[in-house]
């Protein structure tokens, strides 16, 4: 599982958020709820308040891939972009978040701050699945790689259609934007 991947210190600086998580099993039941669609083994919708705890365990696993740590602002992070409505989640049939797409919109732009996928749910397309979702919007979509990310994302952006734009900065910043083609 997921909970021995943070170092016991990390565990007090994210106030035992591993401790809020419920074991539960509906029988192999899940209720999607509003605005939930499925894609192969994953359901994708708009995290709500509540989805914090999952995504931060996704978080966790994949922040030395970004890399990142989870600070013990991280959690206000999460909770802040979860409000902004921008932020996808999907989830597996245990209703277990599997991956998540930090979000918000600023000046009729996303900016797409993190996005993950939990190591069991990798090769399922999911992050192609989340980022078609932020695109759904229509409206242009900003992120940025870091030069020591270790899961090719900067290549991964392009195959989703991202191109790179100057920045000032060591990271790779990309856009994507609508084309008018058909």
């Amino acid at each position: 599982m997921i909970a021995h991947l943070i170092v016991e210190g990390e565990r007090a600086a994210i106030g035992g958020i591993l401790d809020l998580i419920s074991a539960e099993k509906l029988d192999g039941f899940t209720e999607f709820g509003p605005g939930a669609t499925m894609t192969g083994n994953a359901a994708y919708r708009v995290a709500v308040s509540g989805d914090e705890v999952g995504i931060l365990l996704v978080f966790a696993e994949v922040a030395a891939e970004v890399p990142t740590r989870v600070y013990p602002e991280t959690s206000a992070m999460i909770r802040s972009l979860v409000a902004t409505g921008q932020t996808w989640i999907a989830f597996d049939a245990n209703d277990q978040i599997v991956g998540y797409a930090l979000s918000s919109k600023q000046d009729n732009t996303i900016v797409l701050t993190y996005l993950g996928v939990s190591k069991t749910a990798r090769d399922q397309h999911i992050s192609t699945a989340l980022v078609s979702k932020l695109k759904e919007s229509g409206v242009p979509i900003l992120t940025d790689v870091r030069p020591d990310n270790k899961s090719s994302m900067v290549e991964r952006f392009a195959r989703f259609g991202f191109v790179e734009i100057p920045t000032v900065f060591e990271s790779t910043k990309l856009r994507w934007e609508k084309s008018d083609q058909a």
